[in-house]
């Protein structure tokens, strides 16, 4: 009896909150493309390098793509994905980061031996509003959203240290996830100094 009004209790919880979520606004938007100081096959090797573990996305199907563009050079596309990995620096709900779910693409154009130009294109953009169990083990409500520019421009950043790029402009960020973001580093920090402390006592 107990456990059932714990699980009616959650879903009741997940329900009433799914339209509670904030919208924060971007002040200056982000630029979704950039001209490289490269050649193509410099920037489809940068891409290649992209991994979950440094900005929240893998490029999709990895070993074709590697095969297929930079062998045969038959598409300059590259599909990326991510599976809820990364929290949303535009979409909040009790001062935390929503689940953040873009589907996007980089279409590249050569504009000279030594110049290429990247474009990151985004769709179906959702995140998570509300669910019911645990990650890839339940129910969770999705919403189509708008895309930030952040995340677009993070990965053309991301590319642009891979091939060395100067002169690349800062990612604009909302206020509230640079707030959060100082509030995260800091807890950080704080467990890596109870940590050393422990180890001297």
């Amino acid at each position: 009896m107990q456990k059932t009004l714990i699980g009616l209790l959650f879903i009741t919880i997940s329900v009433l909150t799914i339209g509670c979520y904030t919208k924060e606004k971007l002040l200056v938007p982000n630029p979704t493309s950039y001209v490289f100081d490269a050649g193509i096959e410099d920037v489809k090797k940068a891409i290649i390098n992209i991994d979950d573990s440094l900005i929240g996305y893998i490029v999709y199907a990895k070993e074709d793509y590697e095969k297929d563009i930079l062998s045969k050079n038959i598409k300059n596309d590259a599909l990326l994905r991510n599976y809820y990995d990364v929290g949303s620096k535009m979409y909040f709900r009790f001062g935390k980061p929503l689940p953040y779910s873009p589907g996007m693409f980089i279409h590249l154009d050569s504009i000279s031996e030594n110049m290429t130009k990247a474009e990151v294109f985004t769709s179906d953009t959702t995140i998570v509003v509300g669910g019911i169990g645990v990650p890839h083990f339940g129910y969770t409500w999705e919403k189509e959203v708008s895309p930030s520019t952040i995340e677009e421009y993070e990965i053309l950043l991301f590319i642009g240290r891979q091939l060395g790029q100067e002169g690349m402009p800062e990612c604009h960020y909302t206020k509230k996830w640079l707030k959060y973001r100082a509030k995260e580093q800091e807890k950080i920090n704080k467990r890596k100094e109870k940590q050393e402390n422990s180890r001297y006592n």
